[in-house]
């Protein structure tokens, strides 16, 4: 009877530090990863503050840069005019504790056959889900300074085929390839957040970097901490429960 019970406590105690080491080993990789992420959002920052330092580019300046640069952080002054309701209303976005809409429109710059997507900024949303916000974009040669940004956009999704007569259309996400298709436009392969402060428009709120490398710092130090406790809570539990058995 004694041998086993001495069976179960071994098998129990062999569960119990298997699921300990495995605990400690995810909690510590997360810990790694979130390094990594901080190193990550590090450069990013330096080679965005590096493009800056050129100040603000024509349009011409920088499509004459080479092609297999990473244009994200650059700065740009745009000119041109916005192609006749063709935009969309990016869902969930929220400024200043509201929520409400970004607006993407298709701005076709001076001399250009390619249109340029750029985000306005944020609108506020009605109070109903079944109303969309009343959009005008001005009709005349419209000048405005952004950021570009290439690569890392998030997928966009269309619920289905839709023509012109369905714009503007609510949407979750942005893919470049599919808002071509569906707007009949020739577009570059970079998208344009527009800078400045709110007008009627919209409210320019783009940030590059949402999370700092400092946050990922702390959020590594939380999950190694994680990782000591387990360790810690298993070695007093082991001891009790050796101090009990004795």
């Amino acid at each position: 009877m004694q041998l086993i019970r001495w069976r179960e406590q071994k098998f129990s105690s062999i569960i119990t530090i298997c699921m300990v080491v495995i605990v400690v080993l995810v909690c510590v990789r997360l810990g790694f990863w979130q390094l990594e992420r901080a190193t990550h959002k590090q450069q990013q920052l330096a080679s965005i503050a590096t493009l800056q330092t050129r100040g603000v580019m024509s349009w011409q300046q920088m499509l004459k840069l080479p092609s297999n640069w990473n244009k994200t952080g650059l700065l740009v002054e745009l000119t041109g005019h916005f192609i006749n309701d063709e935009y969309w209303l990016l869902d969930n976005q929220v400024y200043n504790g509201q929520v409400g809409y970004d607006l993407l429109a298709l701005l076709k710059p001076n001399n250009e056959t390619h249109a340029i997507l750029v985000n306005l900024g944020w609108i506020k949303a009605p109070l109903s889900r079944d109303t969309l916000p009343k959009v005008t974009l001005p009709k005349h040669a419209f000048t405005l300074t952004a950021q570009i940004k290439e690569n890392n956009l998030t997928a966009f999704s269309l619920e289905s085929k839709t023509n012109n007569i369905d714009l503007p259309k609510r949407v979750q996400t942005i893919e470049l390839n599919k808002l071509s298709e569906q707007s009949q436009q020739l577009l570059v392969n970079f998208m344009a957040y527009r800078q400045g402060s709110g007008d009627a428009i919209g409210i320019p709120h783009y940030t590059a970097v949402v999370m700092s490398p400092q946050k990922h710092h702390a959020y590594a130090v939380q999950w190694f901490l994680i990782a000591l406790a387990c360790v810690l809570v298993a070695i007093f539990a082991s001891k009790k429960r050796t101090h009990n058995e004795k």
